[in-house]
């Protein structure tokens, strides 16, 4: 009997420790799709969020890093090119969705669970007239990620969540059309607890304003 009860108060010590809520953690994904192929990662501690966007044209390296400002509604935008550090800003509200993007939900159905990169997430399936997008939401990550729908606004698992009142983040996706071609998907590659600093969501000195760029390179 003792041994029972020992093996009952290890299986809800575990349990807690798996439920626990997670809020410093950086998501690194793999994108591909029409509008874009590349690597993102995020970087989420506490309430904020900041991603990191890295792909290549012309063969050179791009990263850029955007922080959203929830309390001005704007978009803080670090760009590193081979030649520069460069700072801009811009209005949520000004960003446009994506193309093909249909804001215009039919429906949002909880799907069970499925174990993705040794997680165990939350599958949800949206549905609009032209597409069916696959989520998986990791419900252990603290992120608020709903707060930030003004500035995710073409990100289906973001309104599905909404819609669901569902806390958590989302670490994979796949969006398909009605023939069954692949429009996008995201897929994690790595996830690392408490890696994220404070200064992820810091403008650095080194970053220069993209007026003084412009100013430099006019002709005089």
């Amino acid at each position: 009997m003792k041994k029972l009860n020992f093996l009952i108060l290890c299986i809800i010590i575990s349990a807690s420790i798996t439920a626990q809520s997670v809020n410093n953690v950086s998501i690194k994904t793999n994108v591909k799709g029409d509008n874009f192929d590349g690597q993102i990662t995020w970087f989420v501690k506490g309430d904020k969020i900041a991603f990191d966007m890295q792909f290549t044209h012309e063969g050179k390296t791009f990263t850029s890093r955007f922080i959203p400002d929830k309390s001005k509604g704007l978009f803080h935008v670090l760009t590193t090119t081979p030649d520069a550090k460069i700072y801009s800003t811009a209005e949520a509200k000004s960003i446009e969705p994506t193309p093909g993007f249909d804001p215009v939900i039919l429906s949002v159905e909880m799907a069970g669970d499925e174990v993705i990169s040794g997680i165990n997430c939350k599958k949800i399936i949206v549905k609009t007239a032209g597409t069916v997008t696959e989520c998986f939401i990791d419900p252990t990550i603290n992120a608020q990620y709903t707060s930030y729908e003004t500035f995710f606004r073409s990100d289906y698992a973001l309104l599905a969540m909404k819609e669901l009142k569902l806390n958590g983040f989302p670490i994979a996706l796949i969006t398909k059309n009605l023939e069954g071609r692949i429009l996008t998907e995201v897929q994690t590659i790595n996830i690392q607890l408490n890696s994220v600093n404070d200064n992820v969501f810091v403008v650095g000195k080194e970053y220069k304003p993209i007026e003084e760029l412009n100013k430099a390179t006019q002709p005089k």
